[in-house]
């Protein structure tokens, strides 16, 4: 179970100069790996009257990550829960992970006891630290470029949301903080779904 929080914006321009910026500020690179994830719901669910976060709210995501610098791949089931506000800013979350052995048995698995899949997302990210923050760059395939920063615990000076704002705002570099919690998997579900706005 993981208890942190997290921000997501967009990035400005294109992603590659955006990673060139990061050198300039004296990032390091430090991972590099491919996320492949195919989100499962209930087949039962009457989506066409459920808002897309209602949606996404039941899902079952069947996760395969590809550390491309250690050349290994992590399989997981996870399901996250998420705490919002009236504006869509996230309170709080939590994922609950099981580490399994095939993606595909588990989606077997998945598809016979009543969920269907719905979508998939794959994304490229590289993750970069400076001192001790860090954060990934996320290139969402035929999607968004964006960064996400999660809150670290244990007495670190980045421990709340408001706190990794202000630090990304001091270094200046080119994101669009009009919203700091994209919700990529709502986005790009109403892409799936043919909606036009995130609900």
């Amino acid at each position: 179970m993981k208890k942190n929080n997290e921000v997501t914006l967009r990035i400005k321009g294109n992603i590659e100069n955006f990673k060139e910026k990061l050198i300039e500020k004296g990032y390091e690179e430090f991972g590099h790996f491919i996320l492949n994830d195919i989100f499962m719901i209930p087949n039962n669910l009457k989506i066409s009257e459920m808002s897309t976060r209602e949606i996404i709210s039941k899902a079952v995501i069947i996760r395969k990550v590809e550390v491309i610098d250690k050349r290994e791949i992590k399989q997981d089931l996870v399901y996250k829960i998420k705490k919002f506000n009236d504006k869509g800013e996230i309170l709080e979350q939590t994922s609950i992970r099981l580490k399994i052995l095939d993606c595909d048995d588990a989606e077997e698995f998945m598809t016979a006891i009543g969920y269907e899949k719905i979508m998939n997302i794959i994304e490229e990210d590289y993750e970069y630290r400076k001192d001790n923050f860090s954060l990934t760059t996320k290139d969402i395939k035929d999607g968004d470029k964006l960064i996400e920063v999660e809150t670290q615990i244990n007495g670190s000076n980045y421990d709340t949301i408001d706190k990794i704002k202000k630090k990304l705002i001091e270094e200046k570099i080119p994101l669009d903080f009009s919203d700091c919690f994209i919700k990529k998997a709502e986005i790009e579900l109403d892409k799936v779904l043919g909606r036009k706005e995130i609900i």
